[in-house]
């Protein structure tokens, strides 16, 4: 599992009004656990419309213009910023998620600090988010620089983006991935001296037919369900070595990514800490991530914990996920030569299956990025 010893954090940038804030988030994170910061800008080249394509000369002059004036506005928002120029890091490759994560893997990040446009709707579902597809596939766990609206803001362009950090909230489902986010937490509220809400929400939903509604009794169903996950907060946070950070449980019956926003406010907490799930395939399509969806709709910065982080680095290190995957399963010594023995065996039989830890539907427009 990865640890909460952040040395090296990693923030991408657009040059949007969203980049200052992530910076200054990183900048905050920096001071608080002594950690470098990298800026990362992948730049994705778009031929303008009236350069003629018999002047190829003029379009490949354009480009490089383009690309040495990024570069430049790089190094002059790390000074403005106070970071080091040796660390910015200019990329051209494409899908952006991918060139990210790879970076983040070579530069042995710690922590990715990236803010979310918000898109929703058609905008989401055409271009999708950088963000969540950086979620799904970073070796490291990604903090995603969102705040509320008002005055609750997390995230200002003032610079008081997550200046202090006294409660943070722990959305769990008594899986293995949601026991590697309590212990990232535990580390981490340690380091910044916060208090933990460890959160489980109980939805009844798939529980009700049209059919045979009136023939369950829903407040005692819904009593029974909360009594029952009450039972098994009790035992899963007995698994957990909390030391001296203060925590408290919290159980509702309602849907769990809105309940996780409502809590959120309710109790007005700085930061979200979750884990990936790791459902694929049609799973994935049906039910989606509750870390995508959290990181989409939450009113406050949402830090996500990946499942399997090894596996995931392993995939960056092979074949660009634009690659054909091969059917049959590759030896480890060919596929991780510098991995050694550092996988276990249930992660060296995930390694092998075509696309884990990916939506299998979502493969087409990962791997064809504009």
């Amino acid at each position: 599992m990865k640890k909460a010893d952040i040395k090296t954090i990693l923030v991408p940038i657009d040059f949007s009004r969203f980049s200052a804030p992530a910076i200054q988030v990183a900048k905050n994170l920096g001071r608080r656990f002594g950690a470098s910061i990298h800026l990362v800008h992948v730049h994705e080249f778009f031929y303008p419309m009236d350069l003629l394509v018999p002047v190829p000369m003029s379009v490949a002059t354009f480009r490089d213009d383009a690309a040495t004036r990024r570069m430049r506005r790089l190094k002059i928002l790390a000074k403005r910023n106070g970071l080091a120029a040796e660390n910015c890091h200019f990329m051209t490759g494409v899908p952006t998620f991918y060139e990210i994560c790879s970076l983040a893997r070579q530069i042995a990040a710690d922590l990715i600090v990236m803010p979310t446009h918000g898109y929703t709707g058609l905008a989401h579902l055409l271009g999708g988010s950088t963000a969540e597809r950086i979620v799904q596939h970073s070796p490291c766990p990604v903090l995603v620089a969102r705040g509320a609206s008002g005055k609750t803001s997390r995230v200002a362009s003032d610079g008081g983006a997550l200046r202090s950090i006294d409660t943070i909230l722990v959305p769990v489902d008594f899986s293995e991935a949601s026991f590697q986010a309590i212990e990232y937490a535990i580390e981490f509220a340690e380091r910044v001296a916060a208090r933990l809400i460890v959160f489980h929400a109980v939805n009844l939903a798939e529980s009700f037919t049209a059919n045979g509604y009136g023939m369950y009794d829903v407040d005692a169903l819904e009593e029974a369900a909360r009594r029952d996950a009450e039972s098994q907060m009790q035992k899963f946070i007995g698994l957990a070595k909390f030391h001296r950070v203060p925590f408290e449980t919290a159980v509702r019956v309602a849907p769990a990514v809105s309940e996780i926003s409502v809590l959120a406010q309710e109790r007005d907490v700085d930061l979200i800490i979750t884990a990936t799930h790791g459902r694929t395939g049609l799973k994935h399509l049906l039910m989606g991530s509750i870390a995508e969806h959290v990181v989409r709709h939450a009113p406050r910065p949402v830090l996500v914990v990946p499942s399997h982080p090894e596996l995931r680095a392993a995939r960056l290190t092979s074949k660009s996920l634009r690659a054909p995957r091969p059917r049959r399963p590759r030896s480890e010594g060919e596929l991780l030569p510098d991995l050694g023995e550092t996988l276990t065996k249930k992660n060296r039989k995930l390694l092998a299956h075509p696309a884990p830890e990916r939506r299998k539907t979502n493969r087409f427009r990962e791997s064809h990025a504009l």
